[in-house]
C-alpha cells in the first residue's frame, strides 16, 4: 500500500497537489435538464488503493469509493469517486465565473443527499472515528472554470486537526470525549468547511497502545468527560485546535486501575504517589469473596457481629493482618472473632505487613473481585503514609481533608493532591475538632463535584471486639494501618487511626480488634 503523493504529511498535515483534468469521456454523457454536464477527472499520482490516516506520521492515502463533491457558483454541481489512481465523475452546468470547489469528507456522508444545481450547504458528522479517521479537506482550482480547458491545479488543505491521545494505562475499550465540535458545515455559497457551534462526543480511533482523533478547529477544552467503558476520567486538557495541525505531542488521559478512584495523593516526602480503591474492603466467609464496597459511603455497621467461617453477608471490620495467608499462626482468618489471642493476628514478633510478611496485608495477599481481581496489585498504608496523607502532604488548594456529611453517612473527605476550590467550596478543613454537619453534601453532590473530581470518602464504621460492635458505627471510624507496634510485648498491638465528631487521632491496639480497611495502589 502506497502514500499518494497528496499524502497528509508531518506537521503540515497539508494534501499536496494534484492534477484536475477536465476530458469529454467516451461515450459522451447525456446532458442533462439542468444544462451542460461535464466529465472531469482529478488524477492522483502514485495513488494508493486506500484512504488511510497513518497516525504516527499523518501519511494518508485513499480508498476505493472515497468522494470528492464539487461546487461552483456557490451550488454543488457533481461528485468525483475515487477508483484505481483518480477521482472522476460529472459535474452539471459549470460556470466560467467561479473556481471549481473541492471538498473531501473523509468518508462521512452529507446529512442530505445534495442536488446538483440547488444544494448551498450540507453537514458532516464526525463524532464516530472508531472505524477510520475523517479528515476533512478543502481546496479549489487555481484558475476559475474555462470551457475547453483540460487541465486544472488544485491543492486540498486540511480543515482540521489530528491529535493524538495518550492513556495512562493501555486499554482497548472505547474511549469518548465530550465537549468537541463534531458537526461541519460544506458550504458551496460561501466556499470553505466550518464547525457548528453545537459540540458533542467523539468517539476515538483506537491505534495500538495510543488513540488518535480528527478534531474541527475550537477553542481550548478544559476539563472535558472522557468515558473508557463505564468509567468517566476527568482532568484533561485539549489544546485549541487549528487547520491542518498535527498534534502528537498527545493528551494524557489519565486512567485508574478497576476499582480505583481516577486521582493521586502523595504519601511521603519522596513524592510517591497512589490510587484509593472506590470504597472500603469487604468480605464474604461463605464464598471467600473479597471485594470494594460499592459506594464510597457503604459501611456494614452492626452487622459486623455476625462474624463467622459460614456468614453468607458481607463483613468490613478485620482484625490486623487476616488477609488469609497462612504463616503459621492460629488466628489469621478474616472471619475470626476471637479477641483474646490478639497477638496471633498477622505476622508474628514485631514486623508490619511488609516485606517478608507483605502476604498477610489484605491487598497483598488476595484479588480483589471488583478491583483488577489480582493478587499484589492493592495494599494498606503504613502509619506514616497515613499521617502524610493527612496531616503532611501539599495539594493546589492547601486542603487535606475535611470532615462531612455525605449522603447522610458522617466520615472524611480525602481531596486529591490536584483538587481546586472551583470544584466544591468545604468550610472547617484540615481541622480534626471539626463536626461533620459543618460539610452537608448530597449523593447527586458528591458524585458530580467530589467523586468525579477524584475526592475519596472515608464513612464512620465503628470498632469490633469478638462478635461486639462496640463502637457506634454512625459517629465512629477506625481505619488500620499496616504498621505494628514495636518494644516489649508491644507485638500484640498495631498501629491505627479513628476519628469521630469534635477530633482525630492516631493510636494503637490490640491486632484482633476489628477495623476498618482502606486499601491503595501505588501509581508507578
Amino acid at each position: 500500500m502506497k502514500k499518494i503523493t497528496l499524502a497528509l504529511v508531518a506537521v503540515l498535515l497539508v494534501m499536496g497537489m494534484t492534477q484536475c483534468k477536465k476530458e469529454q469521456p467516451t461515450p459522451t454523457p447525456e446532458p442533462t435538464p439542468d444544462g451542460e454536464t461535464v466529465y472531469i477527472s482529478m488524477k492522483v499520482d502514485d495513488g494508493g488503493s486506500k484512504h488511510i490516516v497513518y497516525p504516527g506520521t499523518g501519511a494518508y492515502v485513499f480508498q476505493t469509493g472515497d468522494k470528492i463533491y464539487v461546487g461552483n457558483n456557490g451550488k454543488y454541481v457533481g461528485t468525483l469517486t475515487y477508483n484505481d489512481g483518480r477521482f472522476s465523475g460529472s459535474i452539471t452546468n459549470p460556470s466560467t465565473t467561479d473556481y471549481l470547489h473541492f471538498y473531501f469528507t473523509g468518508g462521512k456522508t452529507p446529512s442530505t443527499t445534495p442536488t446538483a444545481g440547488s444544494t448551498t450547504s450540507f453537514t458532516v458528522n464526525i463524532s464516530s472515528q472508531i472505524n477510520n479517521l475523517p479528515v476533512l479537506s478543502y481546496g479549489h482550482s487555481t484558475s476559475k472554470y474555462i470551457d475547453g480547458t483540460t487541465t486544472y491545479s488544485c491543492m486540498l488543505e486540511n480543515k482540521c486537526g489530528l491529535v493524538k491521545f495518550k492513556p495512562s494505562i493501555a486499554t482497548y475499550e472505547t474511549i469518548i470525549v465530550s465537549g468537541m465540535k463534531t458537526v461541519a458545515t460544506i458550504d458551496f455559497a460561501t466556499p470553505g468547511i466550518t464547525p457548528t457551534d453545537a459540540t458533542g462526543e467523539v468517539t476515538l480511533y483506537p491505534y495500538t497502545t495510543i488513540n488518535w482523533a480528527i478534531l474541527l478547529p475550537q477553542e481550548e477544552v478544559v476539563n472535558p468527560t472522557v468515558t473508557i467503558g463505564s468509567f468517566k476520567y476527568p482532568k484533561v486538557t485539549i489544546p485549541a485546535i487549528t487547520t491542518n495541525m498535527y498534534y502528537n505531542t498527545g493528551v494524557n488521559i489519565m486512567i485508574s486501575p478497576i476499582g480505583a478512584i481516577n486521582s493521586v495523593f502523595t504519601i511521603n516526602s519522596s513524592g510517591n504517589k497512589v490510587n484509593f480503591s472506590q470504597g472500603n474492603l469487604q468480605y464474604q466467609a461463605s464464598s471467600d469473596t473479597w471485594r470494594f464496597a460499592i459506594n464510597q459511603f457503604d459501611y456494614i455497621g452492626y452487622d459486623n457481629s455476625n462474624i463467622s467461617s459460614t456468614y453468607n453477608g458481607w463483613i468490613d471490620l478485620f482484625g490486623w493482618g487476616t488477609s488469609g495467608w497462612d504463616n503459621g499462626n492460629t488466628y489469621y482468618h478474616p472471619y475470626d472473632s476471637d479477641d483474646t489471642y490478639g497477638g496471633s493476628y498477622g505476622p508474628m514478633g514485631l514486623l508490619s505487613l511488609t516485606g517478608d510478611y507483605a502476604e498477610a496485608d489484605w491487598g497483598v495477599h488476595n484479588a480483589i473481585s471488583n478491583g483488577s481481581n489480582s493478587t499484589h496489585f492493592w495494599r494498606t498504608l503504613t502509619d506514616a503514609e497515613w499521617k502524610y496523607v493527612l496531616n503532611t502532604r501539599e495539594t493546589t488548594s492547601g486542603i487535606r481533608y475535611a470532615k462531612a456529611v455525605v449522603n447522610n453517612v458522617n466520615g472524611i473527605v480525602l481531596l486529591p493532591d490536584d483538587w481546586t476550590e472551583d470544584f466544591y467550596t468545604l468550610n472547617s478543613t484540615n481541622t480534626a475538632s471539626a463536626d461533620f454537619t459543618n460539610n452537608v453534601i448530597s449523593a447527586s453532590e458528591w458524585t458530580n463535584h467530589f467523586e468525579f473530581n477524584g475526592a475519596v470518602f472515608l464513612p464512620t464504621t465503628g470498632m469490633r471486639q469478638g462478635t461486639d460492635v462496640s463502637s457506634n458505627p454512625t459517629i465512629v471510624g477506625s481505619y488500620w494501618s499496616s504498621s505494628s507496634l514495636t518494644g516489649g510485648t508491644s507485638y500484640q498491638y498495631a498501629r491505627y487511626w479513628y476519628f469521630y465528631r469534635s477530633n482525630l487521632k492516631f493510636n494503637y491496639d490490640s491486632r484482633a480488634r476489628g477495623m476498618a480497611v482502606r486499601l491503595v495502589h501505588d501509581v508507578q
